[in-house]
């Protein structure tokens, strides 16, 4: 008979085919004494991936498309782990990923744990992605009890744990992995940070694209805090820096469409006031100006860094502000009934 395996590592699958192959190897190249299970969840898939998968050995369950949340929800009541860890068909993991996440579980009695990326592909754009997220990884490391944030590219739970709680959101298909780490927490749970392992992922490489992930990703958040809202406050992941520049945008745009009706009576005077609040926000962000110059001027040089890491703080605290605006104006309503514990799965 074969042992059940320790660890169950769960990739949610749809349209990745040119990314499940190199996931998968990384994943077989694991240095552990565990045993591990590999478990795709094709949800819905029309290329060639979840064969691909099956190729390589792994555990194939098909479903038809119901977003990322379900599809780690079904390999979860599949998986025959105590420890189920979640990665994305386009994450590669590093040879010690498997137990650097497990062994959180053994040494720390933490009940969940949030891993860390790193840019697979280099660029202007790669560049400021990864400087934000470096950045927001910064403050979790202090965070020695445990954080309240978690990002599902490489994330676990201890799969008891994780069913009793009714898994990720299924109405969500942005943010269900902020939602479970507040869920989590509220419910007396531990979250450990784990930063010695990254798997590498091809962050977006052009402007438009970048913005447009920036927007989906934070609507995706504001629709959480609808149901968490004192997390508006503080959670681990937002730096109070950030709050103050999405103060000043937001205080900036009605002090500028004043200070326009009333130029032709004060002479341009009244537009100190929202040009002070750009002000302010451009020195809420000074950290990430410098961290983004710093990561261009290589390519660049520090002039052009930092003009386009100040842009970057403008253009960040605006697509927010926008987000808020969406969701305000157009809320989604949320469907159906909140999670509830889920059914192990006949394995």
């Amino acid at each position: 008979m074969t042992p059940a395996p320790d660890v169950s590592v769960i990739l949610p699958l749809f349209d990745d085919a040119a990314s499940i192959g190199a996931v998968l190897a990384g994943l077989r190249a694991q240095v552990t004494a565990r045993r591990v299970e590999i478990i795709v969840v094709d949800d819905g898939s029309r290329d060639a991936g979840p064969q691909i998968a099956r190729d390589m050995g792994a555990r194939v369950i098909t479903q038809s498309n119901a977003g990322p949340a379900a599809a780690r929800n079904r390999g979860a009541q599949a998986a025959g782990g105590a420890v189920v860890l979640f990665l994305d068909s386009d994450c590669v993991p590093p040879p010690n990923w498997v137990e650097a996440m497990a062994s959180v579980f053994d040494t720390k009695g933490f009940d969940a744990v949030m891993g860390t990326i790193c840019a697979a592909n280099d660029g202007v754009v790669p560049r400021i992605v990864q400087a934000e997220v470096d950045e927001r990884y910064a403050g979790m490391r202090i965070a020695s009890t445990g954080v309240d944030f978690i990002a599902a590219p490489a994330c676990g739970f201890r799969r008891q744990v994780f069913l009793a709680l009714g898994g990720f959101d299924v109405r969500l298909r942005q943010a269900e992995d902020v939602e479970i780490a507040y869920r989590i927490t509220t419910a007396g749970h531990r979250i450990g940070f784990v930063d010695t392992a990254a798997v590498a992922h091809h962050h977006q490489t052009g402007w438009a694209e970048f913005l447009r992930v920036k927007l989906r990703r934070a609507r995706g958040r504001m629709e959480v805090f609808r149901l968490y809202p004192a997390k508006r406050r503080h959670d681990n992941w937002t730096p109070l820096r950030l709050k103050l520049q999405f103060g000043c945008a937001a205080i900036s745009l009605p002090m500028l469409l004043v200070a326009l009706a009333l130029a032709p009576r004060t002479g341009g005077l009244a537009l100190g006031l929202p040009l002070l609040c750009l002000g302010g926000l451009l020195w809420a962000g000074v950290p990430s100006i410098r961290a983004i110059a710093h990561r261009i001027a290589p390519r660049s040089g520090w002039g052009v860094g930092l003009l386009v890491g100040a842009a970057y703080v403008l253009a960040r605290a605006y697509v927010i502000l926008l987000a808020v605006v969406q969701t305000k104006v157009f809320p989604r309503p949320l469907h159906h009934q909140p999670p509830q514990p889920l059914c192990e799965d006949a394995r």
